[in-house]
This record gives C-alpha cells, sequence and structure tokens, in this order.
C-alpha cells in the first residue's frame, strides 16, 4: 500500500488497507464535523434529505428513471471484494447476500468469519444494492425513508478478504480475484467492484494484480475500481485504477442534482491515464455496521441506527458498479467494453471541467440505457503479464501476522509466488484446500441464503467477553500493534481502501490519550506508556481483563 509517511518502519504497523476513504463530511475548512441526516420532510416530491443519501445519488445518476422502467438490477449480482458485510436487514433480508467466501485472517474465527468487522464493506454493498425489506423501487420516489442503493435488486457476492483492522496482503486480494472469475458462471458474476490502492510501484502491464482484474475483464466481468483520494495534485491514480482495461472512477461532491465539483482530495490523472469517469463520492450516507472498528472509532460518521457518512474514491466506485449492474439488466447483451464506453459517453461535466479529473464526466446511466453501443468500443491495450515482483507490487507497507512479516515474492499462506496466479492449490466446492492458514483453516467455504449460520443474527455488538453469547477465541488484531504509547507510531499511515484520512482532511484522535480508546474505557487500568501493568496476555487470550 502506498504511505503518506512512508520513511516509517512499516513492520507490525497497522496496516496498509486501512480504509481512510470514509473521510467524513470533508469541507473548506479544515474542522468540520458530522451532523446527524437533517429531518426527512416530505412535501409532494420534494425531499429535504442531504445531497449525499442515497435517494438524491440515485436521482444525480439517472438510475429512478431506470427503476421506474422496471430495470433494478434483478438477476445481475456484483462482487465485492472488501471487508465482508454486517448481517443487517437491508443485506441479510430478502437472499441480498447470494454467497459469501472469507479469505481474511478471520476466516478461521467462527464468530468472525463473513462478518465486517470493520465497516467498509457494508457501506460499499450498501451503496451497490442496499435495499429497506420489501421496499419497492419503482414505488421508492414516493419513499424517502426506505433506504435503497443504486441496484437494489442485485445481488451481492462478499468475498472478505480484509481482517477488523483493514488489513490485507495483495495476495489475499489476487485471490479474491480469482475466486470470482472460477465462480463467475455458477454465481451469475456480472459486476467486480474493488475499492482498494495497492500502492504498487509496478506498472501495469507488469503488475500481478492488474493481471487478475485483466482476467476478469476478459472473463465477461465489468471491473469497477477507485481512482485514488491522493488530491488534485498527484498526477497519478492509484493502483490497480492505472490499469487502462477497468473503469477507474473519481469522486465529485454533489453541490444540486445537477451541479458537481470534484473535491481538493481527489486524485488526478497524468492526461495519459485518467479516471473513465466520476460518481458522487462525498459525504455518502451507506450502510452502518453497528460496533464494527469504523463505527466505534469514528462516532463522528454516525447518522442513525442504520447509517453511516462517508466519503472517497471508493464509495464514488461503489456507485459505478451499481449503475453497471443496472445498465446489463437494462441491456444484458452489452459486453464490458461497451458499458464502459457508454458509460464513459454519457456523462455530465463536473467543476473543474478537466478529465484528468473526472474523466469525461458524471455517470448518466439512464443516458447510457437509451444509447446505441459505439461500433468502436472493443478495447486494445496491452495485457498485464503479471510477472512483476510481488514485492513491488505491495508497495513499501505489509501486514504482520503471528509475528512474521509477509514480503518477498511469498503469499500469505507461506508459500512462494510462482506466477500469476495461485499454485498448488484449487478451489474444490466450497472450499478452498490444500493450504492452511496459521494454526486453523483457510476457511475458504460460501455462505448463501437468507439465514446466518442456521440462525437468525441475534446482535451487533461485543458484550463483556462474548461476541453474541459465544466466547470470542482470543484472536488478536491482525496486523496492528501498540508502539510505545501511540497508536502505529504516533500516526494513521495514510494508506487505505483508496482513501486518505477520517473526518475532514485528518485523522480525528490520532494519538492514544492514555485512558479511553473511542470513548469506550479499558477495564480500569491506566496505560502507563510503555507497557501494561497488572495485566498481560496468555498465550492469544486477553487474561487481564474484559471488553467493557
Amino acid at each position: 500500500m502506498k504511505a503518506h509517511s512512508g520513511a516509517q518502519n512499516m513492520k507490525g504497523r497497522r496496516l496498509a488497507v486501512g480504509l481512510a476513504t470514509m473521510l467524513v463530511a470533508l469541507g473548506a475548512a479544515s474542522t468540520t464535523t458530522v451532523s446527524a441526516a437533517p429531518a426527512q420532510a416530505v412535501t409532494g416530491k420534494k425531499v429535504s434529505l442531504p445531497l449525499g443519501s442515497m435517494y438524491r445519488v440515485v436521482d444525480q445518476i439517472g438510475a429512478r428513471d431506470l427503476w421506474e422502467q422496471g430495470f433494478t438490477g434483478a438477476g445481475i449480482n456484483v462482487a465485492v471484494i472488501d471487508t465482508g458485510f454486517a448481517p443487517v436487514p437491508q443485506l441479510l433480508d430478502d437472499g441480498k447476500i447470494v454467497a459469501a467466501v472469507d479469505l481474511s485472517a478471520e476466516a478461521g474465527v467462527e464468530q468472525a468469519r463473513w462478518v465486517d468487522n470493520y465497516g467498509h464493506g457494508t457501506h460499499m454493498a450498501g451503496i451497490i444494492a442496499g435495499s429497506t425489506p420489501g421496499a419497492d423501487p419503482r414505488q421508492a420516489d414516493d419513499h424517502p425513508e426506505w433506504f435503497m442503493g443504486v441496484a437494489p435488486d442485485a445481488g451481492i457476492v462478499s468475498v472478505k478478504v480484509a481482517d477488523n483492522t483493514g488489513a490485507a496482503d495483495i495476495t489475499q486480494v489476487i485471490a479474491g480475484v480469482d475466486f470470482v472469475v472460477d465462480y463467475a458462471d455458477e454465481l451469475d458474476i456480472k459486476v467486480l467492484n474493488l475499492s482498494y490502492a495497492s500502492g504498487s510501484s509496478l506498472p501495469y502491464n507488469t503488475d500481478p494484480l492488474a493481471a487478475a482484474l485483466e482476467r476478469a475483464w476478459q472473463a465477461g466481468i465489468v471491473v469497477v475500481v477507485a481512482a485514488g483520494n491522493d488530491g488534485r495534485d498527484s498526477h497519478v491514480l492509484s493502483s490497480p485504477a492505472i490499469d487502462p482495461w477497468v473503469i477507474a472512477v473519481g469522486a465529485v461532491e454533489a453541490k444540486s442534482d445537477d451541479k458537481f465539483k470534484v473535491p481538493n482530495w481527489a486524485s488526478s490523472g497524468d492526461g495519459t491515464r485518467n479516471p473513465d469517469v466520476a460518481a458522487p463520492g462525498a459525504h455518502i450516507d451507506s450502510l452502518r455496521a453497528p460496533l464494527s472498528r469504523v463505527d466505534m472509532e469514528h462516532p463522528e460518521g454516525y447518522v442513525s441506527e442504520t447509517l453511516f457518512r462517508g466519503s472517497g474514491s471508493s464509495q464514488a466506485s461503489a456507485v459505478v458498479a451499481g449503475a453497471a449492474a443496472l445498465l446489463l439488466d437494462a441491456r444484458p447483451e452489452l459486453t464490458p467494453d461497451q458499458v464502459k464506453a457508454l458509460l464513459k459517453a454519457t456523462t455530465l461535466n463536473a467543476t473543474p471541467r478537466n478529465p484528468i479529473y473526472s474523466g469525461t464526466g458524471v455517470i448518466q446511466v439512464d443516458r447510457a440505457a437509451r444509447k446505441a453501443a459505439p461500433a468502436n468500443a472493443t478495447q486494445a491495450w496491452p495485457l498485464s503479464t503479471g510477472d512483476g515482483s510481488l514485492e513491488a507490487a505491495r508497495g513499501d507497507l505489509h501486514i504482520v501476522i503471528n509475528g512474521q512479516v509477509i514480503e518477498g515474492e511469498m503469499t500469505v499462506l507461506g508459500t512462494r509466488w510462482t506466477g500469476t496466479r495461485w499454485t498448488g492449490t484449487r478451489w474444490t466446492d466450497s472450499t478452498w484446500t490444500g493450504t492452511r492458514w496459521t494454526d486453523g483453516s483457510w476457511m475458504g467455504t460460501r455462505w448463501t441464503g437468507s439465514t446466518w449460520s442456521g440462525t437468525r443474527w441475534t446482535g451487533t455488538r461485543w458484550t463483556d467477553e462474548f461476541w453474541n453469547g459465544t466466547r470470542w477465541t482470543g484472536t488478536r488484531w491482525t496486523g496492528t500493534r501498540w508502539t510505545n504509547d501511540a497508536w502505529s507510531a504516533d500516526s494513521w499511515t495514510g494508506t487505505r481502501w483508496t482513501g486518505t484520512r477520517w473526518t475532514d482532511d485528518s485523522w480525528a484522535g490520532a494519538t492514544w490519550d492514555g485512558t479511553r480508546w473511542t470513548g469506550t474505557r479499558w477495564t480500569g487500568t491506566r496505560w502507563t506508556g510503555t507497557r501494561w501493568t497488572g495485566t498481560r496476555w496468555t498465550t492469544s487470550v486477553w487474561s487481564g481483563g474484559i471488553w467493557e
């Protein structure tokens, strides 16, 4: 991953995939804070909702027009490679999650398997296809109280690659992409969303992750990735958005339902490889993962019991992924190249009007659905060989698992990387076989249906030392460590799921204050500055206290 403070030693630090894309309430002032969404007042069809509410976003991109014609994403499944999903009604009910696989370090922990313990994947899935149970998209114009993503009847295939810290190695992400390709036909996957920045220093044509995504594209899957949030002066997109085959999405901020501004934090292209299109990505109110790490550490993002506010090209990418699902519902004959060409050819301008910031402009999916597919849509870029260094593809950040730094040409499983695909192992039925994750099995099983592990989800929070009645097994925060008296050497590393920082443009609460963790006390003992006193770690279980 790409760090803003790369000179610091990354071993043992909080990892690279740290979902800072949920930049909360960005504005001109550096001290902007988040407030709850305005009361929902309805007078006829005039609705007093924030411009970042999904009710407004679907109008900003023309999605509602397609809903009213009966095109809602039904029959189109979107793979979301991210941090899993929270079992909230807007995702869990009505069979929304059609399949799930866990390739993260938490896969061996029964209580954490598949669950979004960070909060990012839930936010993305909500934007793409979340839906209030029983709600009818064709009647949604008269029901602003309903939550609906861009393609509310699309299905979600959740591919969890990151744990509760947002930590994932690039080999996990590549494995996730390979899973999607291998199961695309069986699971009807037509769109893949990856709101992720790898930090790779490689050109796209040798990058292993770019090669994996191109395999998905060539298999008939529309691949949507986030352009990045490194600022207008970055002059380079995040990797893998640098790959010209995929749809790279820049973020814009809605000033009205048809006026958009490029925020200062949005990444710019270099004039050759720019974002392909842009989409609303500022102050987006999507689904909240209750008491996930993001939810607990960033109360300023809280909007309601069901919603959380965040900004970034992650959110913009999810908007376009949902739009692609709508377009394929309306016109299932389209190829990925044609979907990309149509979305690019039917946009609104953003301010400033410059392709290095927003590509051809802000997507208008209703226009795309009406326009004839261009005759010259077929792309002919050189394909990535994928044979570049795996270490270079990681950038300068590394995860730490059980004290072992994952680095060099080694995969997260401790096997040597020998090419562009996993070798020596295969997907068989629903299990990842031939490998093991540290002391536990690599749980590649999928979860299907509308129930959670045979029973309904009975809670959403940590209670004492139990996870909803079942004892937490004692696994530790993966890839993170307390250093001295601060969290990760006094600052957020700046790496992210295509993001930069939480709240405004800075990390809110960057240091450990000695007594509290985002408003929740530890168990009565005070942090002395360098070591825990009065308690200790025994094996992998915290024995000196409980979560209050």
